[in-house]
């Protein structure tokens, strides 16, 4: 017998085929019990053979789970107990197979019980080593319908297994077909979760996942039954039901009795583990604990606050939920009790388990801190991800020392054995009734006692304020729960993306992420509430974002939870018009709108509902922003127009220009909107039901056009006739300029006098108080006007590279920085607002503090319009905290650093100053970007040309050099390589941090592709992306500038050439469209060339790089390097040469010259792209590590290209 046979375990459901599998693949009927793998256990079979692999194998069959003649029970003890047996013995597992009966027609409540059980015996790592197969295929009488319930097994039942590894396959009842399925194991070996509980965690039975599910399994039968019984008692008399009712009592007594003896065997452990705890706790007159064990995987919420704010209240209204299974909750009053209910996630370690804390403070404060102290030391893992949810009752004054939260805290933090255990996240939750007429005061009153004294205490708290007043719903319980653990989750998931990298003798066993458990209840209970008409809206929108920001953008559902949460903040805006919800409204719809591909149904359903927010705005607050954002919109409905819808889409993008000549009275944007009202009326001849539209706007434009002579007029009078001027008039000028100057700022400034942050009401504020604004009325003009609001809102930016101690938002907010103890991050930050102080700006702005990163919304934001920031910003101060001496400017880490690229190119006016704060270089006008000196340096530290350095436009004009720029730039978090190039070339992509470099910088390329067609960004050598395969891997490739190669056109060639095949080939480049980017697809038009050999030449010694002679039809023989190897079927590649319709717009017009210079064009070398051709007509492009340089052989192989648009993945 061979010392380590392969073990398969077969599992599965009563009467799904698992003995038969086995024995079609063993050819043994009766169960031969294998001898030296130790004793058998009951209804264990243990089954040896040799298969053809010429190894021994052994199959375990196992009892089925739903086995109607034996308790699940005792079937779950007889599969553990030998699972347990073989791990203690040293033998892993091959393999494990669970059978299901593909006749089935639906997952009837046992199979699911069944899969459940099983899925908690293996865990997700584990999953790779099992085979869900289904069985039974030659039974099968409509086939289509086992495949519909395959699909529906895979997305629903099995999907969590598939995700972490699992694998489905066919049985078809041959042993063939059983073979296929076991030789598809590996060799890899891993124990099931089930023998690690048991052994490695020395946990009994019921402490195992799976016994906890089994045990819920039956008390939620038992409930089932227990009622059918009082439903049965209530209504039934006669004897008819003396039957059935006695043999229902009988059935859910031996179902009671089995609760029973779970409960019973549980307890006896409990009592057993802690009974020498009990016994010491009652030195504090008999504390109650009420609590489950807490492990490190738990989310922890600790529910604190003063007497009578509602706590147990909170805890109870958790547990009136039908979504997610919870424990008891007991003590409906905590004094000095320590009570907790666990909510455990379903096939998963993870649970959520709530603390109703005791009360501090009060006559009681000695138990309750003795307690609280126990409990921590006792039950409380270091490891745990814990946070608070603070109660405050509204009926008191938040400046009681009774209710003070911070002085609540800091005596519950001091309870905690080790600072490090120490939550810091805190919701405060407000409690009381919303018919209270102070309610809205009360509210105000709490928010600026948060504000100001949440940082002052003994510890530094994370404090928010939970948006809604809590009565009792639990919709707003489980808003805030849901909320705070996705910020707990969220925190530990940044903590690990930012620390070190560890070695292998540091990894531990890393705990389960409740960030897919926390996504998938968080859309179950916005699910079950959204349609409550009983349910208040404002929780809706809570249990939205939850849902919505515990959703990746990766996940299928991503844009559906955008646009519901967008819906739903809609409908709150027609109730209450606030404009915080119309500014997110506007960041939701956007950021869907981006995220739609191309070929998706719902791609003109966003593009309109941001048309129609984006319109909203602009009508309310006339920012000009919004305006040229609705004209982008309304280009690319037109470009995507089809015939029938192409008339309204003129009529809209012609009123959107009229709109903006009426703002910024460009006579261009008028004459286009003329043009395309025209265009539309054309489209529709006298009876169509769209020609009344068209007239109508057409006619609008053309009032505009008549009218823009009075306005002419009406300018030149003003001045003459200003006393005459309505004084409601200057005031909507007035107001509607200072609204479109701030919506055009960043949101938070530095007010430099008063060191204090402020956002735009603030500054709002600070402008209707100053003189300046007295003054706007005595103007006469707009421009007048403008001129003055612009004045006082001009300000300064900061540019610099992070260092240590940087402050935040949170840490200057409802301060002053001039008051603050310095740091060195601080310290840095009063320096730049002193300077900017003494420079004349009273107002000044830096990435530290004036971004509020916590917010997805706000941080997306910002990183789209920071480039117009700095651009629109008076003054950049680029701070070099490395430089020393002027001579050494050019060594500064700053312009190896990402982020400082589009600070460099973006401001208009821009000063560097050295480690001392001392300026680097006098200059004449104070901007070193106008000294020559200065620009000669600078061009040489960057590489960028002078004229770039002056005056730069974003856009996608040269993507391959604004590339090339960035190359050699590095950035902290990976993924910033590419956001900080957003602004740069113009483009607006969702910010997703926690995705790859790799897939950032392939979105961005795809969007530079997709506007743009420009193919240059093809131009690379080395290492490929997962996102593309044209896409490189990182920008390191595009440190290299492309080299165009010339050779001297022969003109006697044109005598002997067939002119009629280059005349056709013009013809055709002329016609193809451009590049294009869709579905992460990228069709690219090409002229294609067959390979028709493949000849290797050599493999280096030093690297796995291969070295081939490739012969092309049409081309010259090429040599390239690859790090892989080729096939030895030359026709599986194609050498493409990509082509843009725009490069024969350079050709001059008339005759046949252009024709001429076309195949002067084509007969220079070119850098060519080697394809692999993939089934379904699809390729994917070979990487190379040297340039792939290739050339024409003769004129007339020009003629004779190959023109394709080809699919590439």
């Amino acid at each position: 017998m061979v010392s380590n046979p392969e073990i398969v375990v077969v599992m599965g459901p009563a009467g799904s085929g698992r003995s038969n599998f086995i024995n079609k693949l063993t050819g043994v009927e009766r169960a031969k019990t294998m001898r030296g793998l130790g004793s058998c256990t009951q209804d264990i079979r243990e089954i040896t053979v040799k298969l053809p692999n010429n190894r021994e194998y052994v199959f375990v069959d196992t009892p089925g789970f739903n086995d109607p003649d034996r308790p699940a029970i005792d079937i779950l003890h007889t599969i553990a107990d030998w699972l347990e047996g073989k791990y203690r013995e040293g033998v892993l597992l091959t393999g494990v197979i669970y059978t299901h009966e593909i006749t089935e027609r639906q997952i009837h409540g046992s199979l699911r019980k069944s899969l459940d059980i099983f899925s908690c015996i293996c865990g997700d790592k584990a999953a790779k080593h099992v085979r869900l197969v289904t069985t039974m295929w030659d039974q099968v009488d409509d086939p289509r319908a086992a495949d519909i319930m395959v699909s529906q097994l895979e997305a629903n039942f099995w999907k969590p297994l598939l995700d972490a590894g699992a694998r489905h396959m066919r049985f078809v009842n041959s042993k063939k077909s059983a073979w296929d399925i076991v030789k598809d194991f590996g060799m890899e070996r891993q124990p099931l979760l089930l023998q690690q509980e048991l052994v490695d965690a020395g946990r009994t039975l019921y402490e195992t996942s799976a016994g906890h599910a089994l045990y819920l399994q039956i008390q939620n039968l038992l409930q089932e039954k227990m009622g059918s019984i009082t439903q049965y008692s209530g209504v039934v008399g006669t004897r008819i039901y003396r039957g059935p009712m006695k043999q229902l009592e009988a059935e859910c007594k031996h179902i009671e009795t089995q609760l029973r003896n779970a409960r019973r065997e549980r307890q006896r452990l409990e009592m057993c583990r802690h009974s020498f705890w009990h016994r010491l706790t009652s030195l504090f007159s008999n504390p109650t604990i009420v609590t489950p064990e807490v492990t490190e995987n738990d989310l922890v919420i600790f529910v604190v606050g003063p007497a009578g704010a509602g706590k147990s209240w909170l805890t109870k209204a958790l547990s009136q939920n039908d979504v997610i299974q919870g424990g008891d909750s007991r003590h409906p009053c905590t004094k000095w009790h320590v009570n907790a209910s666990r909510y455990n996630f379903k096939n998963s370690t993870n649970g959520i388990l709530v603390v109703d804390t005791p009360s501090f403070h009060a006559n009681y404060d000695f138990y309750a801190e003795s307690t609280m102290n126990f409990w921590l030391r006792s039950r409380f893992a270091k490891n745990c991800r814990s946070g608070v949810l603070f109660l405050h009752p509204l009926s008191k004054d938040p400046r009681d020392r009774d209710v003070l939260m911070q002085r609540h805290l800091d005596t519950f933090a001091m309870r905690f054995p080790n600072k490090s255990m120490v939550p810091s996240r805190v919701y405060i939750v407000p409690t009381g009734n919303s018919a209270d007429t102070k309610l809205r005061q009360r509210l105000s009153e709490l928010g600026n006692v948060v504000k100001s004294s949440y940082g002052n205490g003994v510890r530094k708290w994370r404090v928010s304020m939970f948006p809604e007043v809590f009565e009792g719903q639990p919709e707003i319980a489980w808003g805030a729960a849901l909320l705070l653990l996705k910020d707990i989750v969220q925190t530990q998931a940044n903590e690990i993306s930012s620390s070190r990298k560890t070695t292998l003798k540091d990894i531990r066993p890393k705990p389960p992420d409740g960030h897919v458990a926390l996504k998938i209840y968080a859309d179950l209970f916005f699910d079950r509430y959204k349609e409550m008409t009983n349910c208040s809206l404002d929780a809706k929108i809570v249990l939205g974002r939850v849902a919505r920001d515990l959703t990746p953008a990766s996940h299928p559902g991503h844009i559906s939870a955008l646009i519901t949460c967008a819906e739903l903040l809609s409908e709150r805006f027609r109730k209450e018009e606030r404009k915080a919800d119309l500014d997110e409204i506007v960041v939701l719809r956007r950021t869907a709108w981006e995220s739609v591909p191309l070929d998706d149904p719902r791609q003109q359903g966003t593009r309109t509902a941001l048309d129609e927010c984006l319109y909203q705005r602009f009508r309310r607050e006339g920012g000009v922003t919004d305006l040229e954002e609705i004209i982008v919109l309304r280009r690319t409905a037109l470009e995507r127009a089809s015939l029938s819808d192409r008339c309204r889409a003129l009529v809209h993008l012609a009123s959107a220009l009229q709109e903006r000549f009426q703002v910024l009275r460009s006579r261009s944007d008028l004459e286009e909107a003329i043009k395309l009202a025209r265009a539309a009326l054309a489209l529709n001849p006298p009876g169509h039901p769209d020609r009344a539209l068209s007239q109508g706007c057409l006619a609008d434009c053309l009032e505009s056009k008549v009218g823009q002579g009075v306005y002419r007029i009406h300018t030149a009078r003003a001045a003459t006739d200003a006393s005459s001027c309505n004084p409601s008039d200057i005031q909507k000028v007035i107001t509607n300029i200072i609204s479109e100057t701030l919506a055009n700022m960043p949101p938070r400034l530095l007010h430099t006098p008063t060191g204090t942050l402020c956002d735009r009401d603030a500054q709002l504020s600070l402008f209707v108080d100053s003189p300046e604004y007295n003054e706007l009325y005595s103007l006469t003009s707009p421009a007048q006007i403008c001129g003055k609001v612009s004045l006082f809102f001009e300000f300064a930016t900061l540019s610099h590279r992070w260092g240590i101690g940087e402050p935040s938002l949170r840490d200057i907010e409802g301060g002053r920085i001039y008051d603050l103890e310095s740091t060195e991050g601080l310290a840095k930050l009063q320096k730049f607002c002193l300077l900017s102080l003494r420079h004349g700006f009273q107002w000044a702005w830096s990435d530290t503090c004036c971004i509020d990163k916590d917010s997805s919304a706000e941080l997306q934001e910002a990183i789209g319009s920071m480039f117009s920031w700095y651009h629109r910003s008076s003054l950049t101060i680029a701070y070099l905290s490395d430089v020393s001496d002027a001579g050494s400017l050019a060594n500064s880490v700053w312009f190896k650093r990402g982020w400082t690229l589009q600070e460099l190119l973006a401001s208009r006016t821009l000063v560097f100053y050295m480690q001392d704060w001392s300026i680097s270089l006098n200059s004449e006008g104070g901007n070193h970007k106008a000294d020559p000196t200065m620009l000669e340096k600078l061009q040489k530290a960057t590489g960028i040309a002078a004229r770039y350095l002056k005056d730069f436009s974003p856009g996608l004009d040269d993507a391959r050099s604004r590339l090339r720029w960035a190359s050699t730039r590095r950035t902290t978090r990976p993924e910033d390589v590419a956001y900080s190039l957003f602004g740069i070339f113009k483009v607006h992509l969702p910010v997703l941090y926690g995705e790859s470099v790799e897939n950032a910088l392939g979105r961005l390329l795809a969007e530079i592709i997709s506007q743009s067609g420009d193919i240059s960004v093809l131009d690379w050598v080395g290492e490929a992306s997962s996102f593309h395969s044209c896409f490189p891997a990182n920008l390191i490739p595009y440190q290299m500038v492309p080299c165009t190669q010339s050779t001297p056109s022969d003109s006697t060639n044109r005598n002997s050439f067939h002119f009629e095949g280059a005349r056709k080939l013009y013809s055709t480049l002329a016609k193809l469209p451009r590049p294009r980017f869709v579905n992460r697809r990228l069709i690219l038009p090409s002229i294609a060339y067959r390979v028709n050999a493949v000849k290797l030449l050599g493999t280096a010694t030093d690297s796995p790089d291969y070295t081939y002679e490739i012969h092309v039809s049409h081309l010259m023989p090429l040599v390239v390097t690859l790090s892989i190897c080729l096939g030895e079927d030359p026709t599986t590649y194609i050498l493409v040469r990509p082509w843009h319709p725009k490069w024969l717009e350079t050709q001059t017009e008339g005759g046949v010259e252009p024709i001429w210079e076309l195949l002067e064009q084509l007969e220079r070398p070119f850098n060519a792209l080697l394809l692999m051709r993939l089934p379904h007509n699809e390729y994917k492009r070979i990487a190379s590590n040297c340039t792939i340089t290739a050339r024409v052989q003769d004129l007339a192989s020009i003629a004779d290209s190959e023109i394709l648009s080809l699919e590439i993945v």
